[in-house]
């Protein structure tokens, strides 16, 4: 065991295609709820279909603050903050220097194009045609996508009185179980008292598409959303809160061929389940990554075979993707979400050919993976108690 023990995982903020929280996306893969909405993007409809995973964009009502907020922000850190109000909501006494912010988000503050490139920029100028595959070809991934997202850790921070140890990370899945891990760690090593833990999707965009076809797009979906929780020490909930807690968690790297990603998972997971002092056959059930790229589809699938090699009877797998799209940083939190749900529950969902049953959770311990499009890896094991 860790001192993470001592932290607990409650208050979740889930805003998906799906609702406005767990249940609501719990539901909907259980009732098999066509979550999808008609989009259009700048360039057209997204490739292979009219219909996205899309959530209305909130409003400053919705947001309770002034409209001036929507001038300094754009959908993404509205979406953010939104998640953030979803956890927070009710709570007394949030706020202040010892109050804490840990962010996964999808981007990155950069140049829209790579100063090398402005040679062939002027090449290009006379032809719509070049112009725009040079832009697809040489935009760095996931920048320029949203230039105001820094702006979601600064209103979150500023509505919430949030003035303590912060963070944030991009801009790939991996990076909301990085904000969790970190933002635990600052609560069980008593930076933080409490930490507010979140992570927002991409916005679909035409650079969107270009950027997941240049690293190997594997046709998924996107979905908009974010999943938020907040972080506190044992004994600070009321003694009826369901909560869980990290005993677990790993991190690796693996840029380059497929086996050296597949064996950065593997270490990732193994990491989890030894720091949480778990084997494999331990577990109850099984939340990994969402992956949009067709290396780290195969990657996770030859790690998770490797890792369970010698189980008999593996958990079952299960992703919220069917109800949700591809949420990049907020997938992983939003499967950290759906395991608090099972955990308080005692349930877990189970894929039962193209439908979905729902049955008890075995053992209360749920392996969470997240997979960077660039090798990066993160593992948590989740155990559920009550304070």
């Amino acid at each position: 065991m860790t001192t993470l023990d001592s932290v607990r995982l409650t208050a979740p903020g889930l805003y998906t295609a799906a609702g406005t929280d767990t249940a609501d996306l719990w539901d909907a893969l259980l009732a098999g709820k066509d979550t999808r909405s008609p989009a259009e993007i700048l360039a057209g409809t997204w490739p292979g279909t009219d219909t996205a995973y899309l959530v209305d964009d909130p409003d400053a009502a919705t947001l309770g603050v002034h409209r001036r907020v929507l001038r300094t922000s754009e959908k993404q850190a509205r979406t953010a903050l939104y998640g953030a109000r979803l956890a927070l909501a009710g709570r007394d006494g949030v706020g202040g220097a010892d109050w804490g912010l840990y962010l996964g988000l999808p981007t990155v503050d950069e140049e829209l194009l790579r100063f090398d490139a402005l040679g062939r920029l002027r090449q290009a100028a006379g032809s719509p045609d070049r112009v725009a595959a040079l832009f697809a070809r040489e935009v760095p991934p996931f920048s320029g996508l949203s230039h105001l997202n820094s702006t979601a850790a600064a209103h979150i921070s500023a509505t919430f009185g949030l003035t303590g140890a912060m963070a944030a990370y991009s801009p790939f899945s991996d990076a909301g179980l990085q904000a969790l891990i970190d933002g635990a760690l600052s609560v069980a090593e008593r930076e933080n008292e409490a930490a507010v833990i979140g992570a927002v999707s991409p916005k679909l965009h035409p650079l969107l598409l270009a950027q997941y076809e240049e690293l190997g797009w594997n046709g998924a979906v996107p979905g908009e959303g974010s999943a938020f929780l907040l972080a506190t020490r044992t004994g600070t909930e009321p003694d009826a809160t369901p909560t869980a807690r990290i005993t677990g968690y790993g991190r690796a790297f693996g840029a380059g061929d497929a086996a050296t990603r597949t064996d950065a998972i593997a270490e990732a997971a193994r990491a989890a389940l030894a720091t949480a002092g778990a084997d494999p056959g331990g577990l109850g059930w099984v939340l990994p990554d969402a992956t949009w790229t067709t290396d780290g589809e195969r990657a996770q699938r030859a790690a998770l075979d490797r890792v369970f090699a010698d189980t008999p009877q593996p958990p079952p797998e299960f992703t919220g993707e069917r109800a949700t799209g591809v949420l990049g940083p907020a997938q992983p939190l939003s499967h950290v979400l759906l395991a608090l749900h099972g955990l308080a529950h005692g349930r877990r969902l189970v894929r039962d050919g193209d439908a979905v049953r729902e049955e008890a959770l075995p053992a209360s311990r749920v392996l969470v993976l997240a997979c960077g499009a660039r090798g990066q890896a993160c593992a948590v094991v989740l155990e559920g108690t009550r304070t």
